[in-house]
Order: C-alpha cells, then structure tokens, then sequence
C-alpha cells in the first residue's frame, strides 16, 4: 500500500506455507495446475435476494474430489496439513459470488448481496464449529453444509464474528466445505477518512457523474464485505475463484459499460437477461483474503490489446483499466514503463511471480496505491504526469514482496513496505532509462528516503520501530509510516552495502524461491536467516539494533577525521547514537576517497560491529585490531573524504555534505590482521598478515621456550606493500618441546608493537639422516642409517633462496660427502627428499 506512505501487499500461498515442500511431493493443486472452467452456469439463489449462483462444472467438482482423496492420503502418511496461525480450520479455496450496483445513491449503491464456498481443512479432531470474520453490519441469511441448509439456530453472529455449528467432524485434517449467503451495506472504515474497506465514490467523466465501487482490505477489512478468514495473514487459500454481478450498464455512466477489475485471469464476462453481467476471474496463485480485490467502474482499457511482456521464457498480458478522463497522454507515457519495470524486477528478484496469469493496474479512489496480487489499484493522480513513476514501481515491487512472499505477522510488515520502497531507488538504478526520463536518479530517491528517515519529527519519537509491536488497526501498523517505508528501506540499503551486490541479490533470489516463503509467509527472522546463509555473516545485532529498536547512527566531523601519507591514507570512524535507546548501532560505513582527478575517486565500506572496524569485501568481513582507524593504499593521493555520499546509510557524519576534516596529528599504524603458526614434519611455518606495509621499518619472528625471554629467528624489512599482505617465515628443525612465537614490528617512527603469541608444542622424533660437522666450513658429510636409494639435496638461505643442488645422491646406509666452502658464512639449512617420503629439513650454520 501507498499513501504518502507506502504499500501493502496481496500474497498467494499454496494452502500451507510452512509446509509447501510436503503439499508439493505429495500432488496438492498448485498455483499452475487449477481447473480451468470451474462454473457451467447460473442458477437462482435459494434465497429472494437476485442473486444468482454460479453451476459447478464436473472438472472442479473431480477437482475438490482429487484434493480429498490426496487429503486421506496424507492422513493415513502422517502428514497433515494444518495451519500454523490460525484459529479451528485452514482455508483451501474461496468461490466469492457477489452482486453490486454502483448506483447514485451512496446507501442503495453500497449494497453486496452474494455468497461464498470455502473448502477448508480442519486442524483439530472433532470439530464442530466454523468461524468467519464477518461484521455485524451485514446480515447472514443462510448456510448450506453438506448441500443442507443449516437450521437458524446453528448460526450466531457475536462480535463481528460468524459463527456456525456443524455435524461434528472427527479427524483433523479432513477437507470438508461450507457455503455463506449473506447481504447488506458494508460498514465503512473510520482510518485514513474511510478510504479502506469497501468503499463508494464518484468520478466525473464525459461531463457526468458517475459512481464507482473499490475494495481495499489491507490489514482487517476483508470481512467488511465478504465472510472469510480475514484477520489472519498468513492462511491463504491455494486458489480462487471471484464471480461479480452488476448492471450491464450504469444509467449514471451512460455511455460507459461497466467493467469489474479483480485479481487473477479474465476467464468470461457473462450478459444473463436484459441488464446483469457476470464477470469471472480466476485466481490460481495462492491468495491471503486481505488481497482479494474487486473494483466496479466504466473501465476502459489500456492497451486495448494486452502488452506481452515476456518473463522468463512466458509471455504474459500487461493491461490497465482506466476511468475514461484519466486515459491520457501522460497516462499512457507513465504506464507505458511498465513492461521495463516488470523485466528489471524479474531480473532483480527472479521470475515476477504471478507470470502465468497478468499484471497491470486500475482506478480506484485511494490516495495513492495499493499491490492487490495481479492487479494493482491506485488513484487518478498517480500517473497523471508523464514523469510519474514511483507509486508505479513501487506497487509492482510489492508482487514480490507482500504478494509473493508476505510478512507472517503484521507486526512484520517492513517486509513488505520497506522492499517495496527500496525497489523504487532500485528502479532508477537498474533501469537508467527510466532514470533519465523521469529525470532523477537511484542516489537522489535514496536521498530523500534518507532525509525522511532521519526527520526529527520521528527520530525524536520515543516508542515506533520499525518492526511494529501495535498491530491493533491500519492506523497503529501504518503510521507514522516513515519507520515501515523510509527507514525499512535504508535498511535494506545498509545490508545491500554490508553484504556485498553478489551475495545481497542472491539472497534476494533465494527468498523468493524458497519453497516455504514464496507465495507464503515470511517473518523478520526468516530474512534475516536467508542473507546470513547466503553472506556467513551473523546478523543477529545488525537486526536487533536496527529492525527492533529506533534511532540512528552519527559520526561527526569532531571525532571523525582523516590523513594521508602519500597515496596511503588513514581514517579514523568514531559513532555516536541520536535519538535511540541503544548507545552503539552495528552498521556498515561507506566513505568516498576523490583525488585530483576525475578518475581518482573509489568508495571503501567498513563495517562497525560495537566499535571494532572491519574491512569489507563482497560480504567478506576482516577484523582489524581493536582501534578505531582504518587504513588503505590507494593508487592515488588523496583530496576529498566524505562521509556517505551516495546516500546510502542510516547515519550522519562529517561536516557540510558529509565532507570529512584532514587532520595531520592522524599518523598510520601497522597492524598484524592475523597470526598462526603450523607444525610440519619437525618444522613450525608462521604465517601473518598485515593490512598495509608503508608505515613499518621491519617485522622480526621472535621465539621463546618460556614465553619470556625471546630470541630473533627471523627479519623481514619494509617491501612497501599494498593493502592487505601475507607473511611466511619456516622454523626449521625445532627441537621437542614447547615453543612460543610472536611478531615485533618496528615501525618508521621507531614505535614497536607485538602480535599475539601463539604456543606450539614439538614432539619427540627420530632421524634416518645425520649432518655433520654442524657448524661446517668446507665439507659436510650427511650419512643415513638405512637403504634409503637416491635422493635430491638442496641447500636454502634462511630466507628461503635455494643457493646449492645435488640430485639423484646414493644414500644406501652410507654417507657422502658434499664441499661447503664457496657458501658466505651465516644460517642456511639443508633439504633432503625422496619420492614418496617426507621432506628432512636441518638447518646448517657456514663459519669463516
């Protein structure tokens, strides 16, 4: 939904989401696989109403047989469907038959008559009772159960609720059906001025007035105008069938037939007599009662043949009713983007989700839009510019998120609004075309979401997050709708920074095609879980401080500041919280480095996680020691620092447009990223890394048997690396015991600072060779106390440079003897190798 707020969402599950793998092995009807001509005809109601009822034809009536019998079946497996939320049944189907006559008479006009068949199945043994919300304004005349009209007594209406007493049914998990009559005006919606729920109104078109019907019952208006399970979200029906009656021709839209938008696929427009058309749509995408929609209006459409929008490998009809006056050039200029937006989201998201039926949009009164699943309503104004585009984008983005995939609970509801409010940046982004024809782009809508979020008239509201804890009406779930819309969204654009584009869009991918959440139900945790899979992030703190609590994140230019030495450059990123109840937020930080040249310019992401900075790399975190600077190595030298200039986070920092203060009391600071030692064959290799190498004079390896006294094993001067870089050095020959090793870094300053100290513990061996004398000056004799046959020798710097070979020795129980005198004193060791067999390593010490 949007309305200067944004947008809600009609969802499709296959019956149960939670257990859609199970309905799927074992044949349930799927969202693909309906009956396709589900009513033959029309007969009279029982009831003296006009209302006519619609004929079941035998292919539906073999079709609810065949889920019957597959319904057995997984009684008899173990494997019933119940819901998961709910109340006493879960809702299968949905046949809505419905008579309406927008006439100009707002009472008379805003009259329902009709019925409606629900297969369910029940979740309790020995049931007894069904229950509808449905409310007290409207009258219920009668129910049939079994083909048998119900005594009067059997039905009770109390507190907006219908309740029906039924032969008891035994066992949970039987598919069994019930079929409403009922009639009267439905009552209207006091929220947001009465323009939810089943409402009237009238439009001015060809000089005359001319009423229109719409429905929009997001969150808990569906049972305003039709009984059905409507308060709970996350039971939809795996299909639907929607039958509406009206007038051929309204006398006050003369010359104007009336059309009937609805959700799914325009099967028949039916004239029975003189002036009574049925209109049949069908929906065979799994649908939440608060998504069905039905509008009643002298339509025309646009285009007048459907667009066909290929979508994956499936043509699908793009289309759009229109009130006549609002068909107009810039109408059509704003609707003609559609197409573009519909591939760029499939390209984003994966395949729009309902491709095997339509998508387009219709007029309706609301103040802006709302995503009914297939058929999205919005008000005249919402393209009547040729620039228009936003409400458009935004409630195609919400196929996915809120159609599709749906919040579990209306406490999560971001999932619905804030991924259709990012969609919109998304758009600009993605689709540049559309860009420059609306004339902005992706970073100025971000901006603007930005600058809503952080809006002091909500950053100093005390009690709103963005998960909602009020669900109690539309009102307290949708305003102030900045925390669900404006701030959801830069969420999203945070974890989008954080994750990297790789594994963000991935994720998204495999949310929508999660057997359980596509056209199912998703709560907070669910998204959260997908991104941490796909990423290997834990992202439990990043969405406690954000979804959970309010505020926002500031750096400022006081504390925050930069330097450089040349082309390297230190940052250092100090946070403060606003407005918030938690003293640190874990959040990504994007920082944009200019130099002197247009083509200087790169944008590094680190990542705060309670102070402590990481390096980020497509979603890939490095810990950094626990200081509050960041260093780089750029391939310039740098100018300009700002502080998140694509607008991208959920925070403020540095001075005017976020430009950061150079500061030159910031000096640079090697620091040791990593260290580990490994033992190999008598031999320890320590490995480090560094996350740059300018500011160091010299690494030294140092080794202790006590971890106290250490000795120099090992110097390695400054190479003047960039960024991040590993380190080597191997040990050789260490004698049993256990040893103690660490990293003394001695920087240009003179400064020196120690790695962590890393324990290894050598057991005791035993040697096949021997190396004699050692120290050697001119010969030395290596000997074997077995048949070993040939062997390659090879004589190493301590560095590691191989400076003498012999190759294809004998060392058969004797010794051999090779000349030493031409190597320069100092520390060497010898390698001695055989095919199949560990490598023998010996350090050797040359003397003058």
């Amino acid at each position: 939904m949007k309305k200067c707020y944004a947008i809600v969402v009609l969802l499709l599950t296959l019956a149960q989401a939670s257990l859609a793998q199970n309905k799927q092995q074992y044949g349930l009807v799927s969202a693909n696989q309906p009956f396709s001509n589900p009513v033959v005809g029309y007969t009279t109601s029982p009831q003296n109403d006009g209302v006519v009822v619609p004929q079941v034809s035998e292919e539906l009536t073999s079709h609810l047989t065949t889920i019957a019998a597959k319904m057995e079946a997984l009684k008899t497996s173990g494997m019933q469907l119940t819901s998961g939320t709910g109340t006493e049944y879960d809702v299968k189907y949905y046949r809505l038959f419905i008579r309406i006559n927008p006439d100009t008479s707002a009472g008379t006009g805003r009259h329902v008559a009709g019925n409606v068949t629900t297969y369910f199945t029940t979740k309790n043994n020995n049931l007894n009772q069904i229950k509808f919300d449905f409310k007290n304004a409207l009258i219920c005349d009668s129910v049939y159960y079994g083909g048998v009209k119900l005594a009067a007594g059997n039905i009770v209406k109390d507190l907006d609720t219908l309740k029906i007493t039924i032969p008891t049914i035994a066992a949970a998990g039987t598919l069994d059906s019930i079929r409403v009559f009922y009639r009267g005006t439905p009552p209207t919606v006091a929220d947001f001025s009465g323009s939810t729920g089943y409402v009237r109104g009238t439009h001015t078109s060809n000089g005359a007035t001319r009423a229109y019907i719409y429905t929009l019952s997001e969150p808990y208006s569906a049972s305003n105008w039709w009984p059905c399970k409507g308060r709970v979200v996350n039971d939809k029906a795996d299909s639907m069938d929607i039958f509406v009656s009206t007038p051929v021709n309204d006398p006050y839209a003369t010359p104007n037939a009336l059309k009937v938008a609805a959700n799914g696929a325009l099967i028949s427009e039916t004239v029975l007599g003189t002036n009574n058309k049925v209109t049949h749509w069908r929906v065979r995408y799994p649908i939440a009662a608060y998504q069905a929609c039905i509008g009643v209006a002298n339509y025309v459409q646009y285009p007048a043949v459907p667009t066909q929008v290929n979508i994956g490998g499936t043509n699908m009809p793009y289309f759009n009713y229109l009130w006549p006056e609002t068909n107009t050039a810039n109408a059509q200029t704003a609707l003609n983007r559609l197409p573009l937006m519909l591939t760029t989201y499939s390209s984003l998201y994966g395949d729009y989700p309902f491709k095997n039926e339509k998508y387009g949009n219709y007029s309706f009164g609301f103040g802006g839009g709302m995503e009914h699943n297939t058929f999205s309503g919005e008000g005249p104004t919402v393209y009547d510019q040729a620039t228009d585009w936003g409400t458009l984008a935004h409630e195609l983005g919400h196929q996915w998120w809120g159609a599709s995939v749906t919040c579990a609970s209306w406490k999560d509801i971001w999932i619905n609004e804030s991924f259709a409010r990012y969609s919109e940046p998304l758009l600009l982004e993605f689709a540049p075309s559309i860009a420059s024809s609306v004339g902005t782009n992706a970073v100025a809508n971000r901006g603007t979401l930005k600058a809503n979020a952080l809006a002091a008239t909500y950053t100093n509201n005390t009690t709103h997050t963005t998960y909602r804890n009020d669900t109690t009406s539309i009102t307290t779930i949708f305003s102030p709708s900045v925390y669900i819309y404006d701030r959801g969204a830069m969420i999203i654009s945070m974890m989008r920074l954080l994750m990297g584009d790789t594994k963000f869009f991935q994720s998204l991918k495999n949310i929508q095609s999660d057997p359980v959440l596509k056209t199912g139900n998703a709560y907070t945790n669910d998204i959260r879980q997908h991104m941490e899979a796909e990423s290997g992030l834990n992202l439990n703190s990043f969405y406690t401080d954000w979804i959970y609590n309010r505020g926002y994140a500031t750096y400022p230019d006081a504390t925050n500041r930069w330097n450089n030495f040349g082309n390297a450059i230190v940052i250092q990123l100090v946070q403060t919280s606003a407005s918030s109840n938690i003293t640190h937020f874990d959040m990504p930080i994007a920082i944009r480095i200019q130099g002197s040249l247009a083509a200087q310019d790169t944008t590094i992401v680190v990542y705060d996680q309670g102070g402590q900075l990481f390096y980020v790399s497509n979603g890939t975190l490095t810990a950094l020691s626990p200081t509050n600077t960041v260093q780089y190595n750029l391939s310039f030298t740098p100018v300009t620092v700002t502080f998140d200039a694509f607008n991208q986070l959920l925070a403020t920092g540095g001075g005017a447009g976020g430009v950061m203060t150079k500061n030159a009391s910031l000096v640079l600071d090697t620091k040791i990223v990593d260290i580990n030692c490994v033992k190999d064959n008598g031999n320890v290799n320590v490995y480090w890394s560094i996350d740059n190498s300018l500011d160091y004079q010299s690494f030294e390896i140092e080794r202790s048997s006590d971890g106290t006294n250490y000795k120099t094993i090992g110097t390695y001067n400054s190479q003047n690396y960039q960024g991040i870089h590993n380190f080597q050095h191997t040990d050789y020959d260490v004698a049993p015991g256990v040893w103690y090793y660490r990293i003394r870094i001695t920087q240009k300053t003179g400064a020196v600072q120690y790695s962590a100290v890393i324990p290894v513990t050598i057991g005791s061996k035993a040697s096949i060779y021997s190396v004699t004398p050692n120290p050697a000056k001119d010969v030395i004799t290596i000997a074997s106390t077995e048949k070993v046959g040939n062997v390659n020798i090879g004589i190493y710097t301590a560095g590691g440079d191989l400076v003498r070979e012999f190759r294809n020795k004998q060392l058969n129980g004797q010794s051999i003897k090779l000349v030493v005198s031409n190597l320069a004193a100092g520390t060497y060791f010898i390698k001695i190798s055989r095919p199949g067999q560990s490598v023998y390593t010996k350090s050797l010490v040359i003397i003058p």
